[in-house]
């Protein structure tokens, strides 16, 4: 719990090596433990949070998984307004060669996933950046059949749903999907060879409800 300081994701992977270190000189039996750390999207624009995850694969501690909380929102603030913090961190772990899981979107979003047999909505979800994400997913429901389903083939998809529907469909992510989450954890856990992040999509302040 370093949050600012950044200082979690360094002694998590120390953590990992030195379990690593115990087991290899016969010391004790780490071999069934997993390093678990989470760490918010805006927590990992600290220069130290991000600075050893080559360690991780270099050793290739497969006994380490990162969680990133992308909830796309600082306190005072976008992560990211006009870019994505969710594609900016799965090129730094890839390139620094962890396996990355994403784990965007909830499981009503399944159904429209299945008829995206051209790409058009993974497209439009991919060019959403992260301010008009954060907009739309909290916006009425004609506001976002207007904007977000903003081609006649995307509001062709959802033309079945009720505004309210586009209501709930918006605020259905991964990181809030117990099935989704578990499929994740399950994922990493039985990788091997690399250490594992999931990049898990939650909204900022939810379970306290309408109000917030």
């Amino acid at each position: 719990p370093s949050v600012s300081m950044g200082l979690g994701a360094m002694t998590a992977i120390r953590q990992a090596r030195f379990n690593r270190y115990l087991e290899d000189r016969g010391l004790t039996e780490t071999s069934g433990s997993t390093i678990w750390y989470f760490m918010g999207d805006g927590e990992s624009d600290e220069p130290e949070s991000l600075s050893e995850l080559t360690l991780a694969s270099r050793e290739e501690l497969d006994n380490i998984i990162i969680v990133v909380n992308c909830n796309l929102q600082r306190l005072d603030g976008p992560v990211r307004g006009n870019s994505k913090i969710v594609q900016e961190l799965a090129s730094r772990f890839i390139g620094a060669g962890w396996n990355v899981i994403k784990c965007l979107w909830g499981s009503s979003w399944d159904q429209l996933f299945e008829k995206d047999v051209n790409g058009l909505l993974a497209s439009r979800l991919e060019e959403l950046v992260d301010g008009d994400e954060q907009r739309l997913m909290t916006a009425e429901g004609k506001v976002i059949r207007e904007e977000l389903f903003n081609s006649s083939e995307l509001k062709k998809m959802v033309s079945h749903f009720s505004d309210m529907d586009l209501e709930s469909l918006t605020n259905d992510v991964g990181g809030h999907d117990p099935i989704k989450i578990f499929t994740a954890y399950d994922a990493a856990k039985s990788h091997t060879k690399q250490p594992t992040v999931i990049l898990a999509r939650t909204i900022k302040g939810w379970g306290l409800g309408p109000t917030f």
